[in-house]
């Protein structure tokens, strides 16, 4: 839920509430050296860039005279981090804050725990704000807010906004139903500093319900707040809990897409799935054939037709890093048991042949809906939340017990069967459930309890299994920093068009470089609308069509240019244009280190213009670059400066694509 409200009457608001106002002003000095910007805001007798409210009284009132003390931990080269606490005098709430600071990405985050340490409860917790300061930037003349539309499985999806964040006016941002990316917003948020040739971007890792808030103040500076959205609580003797993680990237340049740039890279670099040490971007096979109902996704598939279709991408020599099952191998949410009738003997002999292949299984499974007429809600009703629906639990992942128990069971069945990755889908709204479960004075416990059990969970899986990364962002609905950490997002969009899937990459692609959707067909057009850091081919493999040279040229095609995808990513037709199927979509892909890239040009349905002028970014104006048509096999140069003044592309017919790969010479 998205609002834009009077500043005049937010204040008033929070000041009767008794609620942390922001705590200060933070700048971009020292964030080359971020030792030197944590040791500046996190220090004795500092109003630290966080608040909450503690006996309805806000911490910046009392923090100071907390004890304080800070650490410095180990860390990975290129991260500095630190762990401050703050310690209440009469020794009952201690407050930890865990702190990493990114050498070369202009980057610091930080993540909240409350810990009672004493024999007694502790007073009432609320208005948890993770991240709550001021921005100000030198020469600015103003601040324009850019964020995407949520997911909400409609046309507008991921869609970007902007707006001017001038004096008085505030956003106030919030998920939907307890999913992270669900509803008007992605937890991702880069204010330009108009005039001053920088920003800064607020990225939020919560798989709940995060609350932001971005206030204009003058034209010098601009608030932020990002915490809970409900926390009203206090804690039992001994309890502890944690709280969302929220990074700032500064970022410098004349246009807002360097600071999506600043934050591909930094997902690319510091919270993107490794494999042995390498990042993993896998191109992806599966299963659902276009099948039509009732057998849907992985719903009538046979052990017979699974190792065919294995065989098939062998013999067409496609064959994909990763073999996606969708849902339907199991029949009832909380059993998870194969189908015996087409999986008699699990699923043993298919991934032992993909193994003997050199590729991975990975099962799509949803974890929390429980059916209640399973054996599992019969044997362990304590593992379970309760919501009121007739057939329905959710699995109580703010159980230490439980997600022990479903760790063990889950990881015990991957194993067995030679699964080597899940994709963790779920549908349904769990704030209901956690508002039910929660006790009274206890507002927002069970969801972070929960949250906290989902992360332990994926963080086993991966730990258990190294060889294979998770895709735990739910078919889009959660796309928060936390879960993109753990994911190469491989599970959208298989009944999208070509037209819907270049519109919701052309978004995407500004904040994540491993994602893309299922391409269905392999003519160009089609699967180069798809295409994101990953490939994923859903085409039909034994039926008409569709060529085997087809599939073979596409995937042929994303090997060559993958690399290209991962680098910087420019938008080049605007924030409107993409919504029309009247107008050309182009995107482009640029490498930094070796000033080469890709242009991806899309001549849409409806667009009845033969050619379309692509000013390209990112290059040295001075430099001469040489220009290669894919399709055409023609070549060219031209110089930056002209490149960026506009490229002529030009294509003869509606529904076609190019790929123009360009190099400095």
């Amino acid at each position: 839920m998205r609002k834009i409200l009077s500043l005049i009457f937010v204040c008033a608001a929070v000041l009767c509430s008794g609620r942390a106002m922001a705590q200060g002003v933070i700048t971009r000095t020292g964030i080359d050296n971020p030792d030197k910007w944590i040791n500046t805001y996190f220090a004795q007798g500092k109003v630290p860039p966080f608040s909450f409210a503690y006996e309805e009284i806000s911490s910046g009132k009392f923090i100071t005279d907390w004890r304080f003390s800070k650490k410095k931990v180990p860390s990975a080269k290129g991260v500095v981090a630190y762990t401050a606490t703050w310690t209440e005098p009469n020794g009952v709430l201690r407050v930890t804050c865990d702190i990493k600071g990114y050498t070369d990405a202009g980057a610091v985050e930080w993540t909240l725990k409350f810990k009672n340490l004493s024999r007694y409860n502790t007073s009432k917790i609320a208005v948890v704000r993770v991240a709550d300061y001021k921005v100000s930037e030198d020469n600015a003349s103003g601040f324009t807010a850019r964020w995407a539309n949520g997911y909400n499985d409609n046309r507008d999806d991921f869609v970007p906004n902007e707006t001017d964040l001038r004096a008085g006016v505030l956003m106030e941002f919030t998920p939907e139903k307890g999913l992270s990316s669900t509803g008007e917003t992605l937890p991702y948020f880069n204010v330009e500093s108009r005039g001053a040739d920088a920003g800064v971007v607020m990225a939020i890792g919560w798989t709940g319900r995060w609350n932001a808030r971005l206030t204009g103040v003058t034209s010098l500076e601009y608030r932020m707040f990002a915490g809970l959205e409900k926390a009203n609580f206090y804690l039992k003797p001994g309890e502890e809990v944690r709280t969302p993680l929220v990074a700032t990237i500064f970022w410098k340049g004349s246009d807002y897409a360097c600071g999506q740039n600043a934050l591909r890279r930094f997902i690319l670099k510091y919270h993107s799935p490794r494999v042995n040490g390498s990042l993993w971007a896998p191109t992806v096979g599966g299963f659902d054939f276009g099948s039509p109902a009732p057998c849907e996704g992985s719903a009538c598939l046979s052990e017979d037709l699974a190792l065919a279709a294995v065989k098939r991408y062998k013999q067409l020599n496609i064959f994909p890093d990763v073999f996606l099952m969708e849902n339907g191998w199991y029949s009832t949410p909380g059993e998870w048991s194969f189908n015996e009738d087409f999986f008699p003997d699990g699923l043993g002999r298919l991934s032992g042949l993909i193994h003997s292949y050199g590729g991975k299984l990975m099962l799509s499974i949803d974890l929390e809906n429980i059916n209640k007429n399973t054996q599992l809600a019969k044997d362990h009703p304590e593992f379970m939340l309760l919501g009121g629906k007739k057939y329905q639990y959710i699995f109580d992942f703010s159980q230490p017990k439980a997600v022990d128990w479903l760790c063990k069971y889950v990881g015990d069945m991957m194993e067995r069967e030679g699964v080597d990755g899940l994709l963790c889908d779920f549908e349904g709204d769990l704030a209901h459930f956690w508002d039910l479960a929660d006790g009274v004075d206890r507002a927002g416990l069970v969801e972070m309890k929960y949250v906290a059990g989902l992360y332990r969970f994926w963080d086993y899986i991966l730990k258990r299994f190294p060889n294979c990364a998770m895709d735990c962002t739910a078919s889009m609905a959660r796309l928060d920093l936390e879960a993109v950490s753990r994911s190469a997002i491989v599970g959208r969009g298989r009944a999208l068009s070509p037209e819907m899937a270049q519109c919701q990459n052309y978004s995407l692609n500004q904040y994540f470089p491993l994602q893309c959707s299922v391409a269905t067909d392999a003519d160009a057009y089609d699967t180069r609308s798809r295409f994101g850091g990953l490939l994923s081919m859903g085409f039909s493999l034994f039926g008409r069509g569709l060529s085997g040279e087809q599939m073979q040229d596409r995937y042929k095609e994303y090997n060559d240019i993958n690399n290209c995808l991962l680098g910087d990513y420019y938008p080049l037709v605007g924030l409107v244009a993409q919504r029309h199927e009247d107008r050309w979509i182009a995107e482009q892909f640029h490498d930094r280190a070796s000033g080469s890239g890709i242009v991806v040009a899309f001549r849409r349905s409806l667009a009845e213009n033969v050619t379309f002028a692509a000013g390209l970014k990112g290059l040295d104006p001075d430099a001469v670059y040489e220009l290669y048509d894919c399709d055409a096999g023609t070549r060219t140069t031209a110089s930056g400066r002209e490149l960026m003044k506009g490229y002529r592309i030009r294509l003869e017919e509606p529904r076609s694509s190019v790929i123009i790969k360009y190099k400095r010479k």
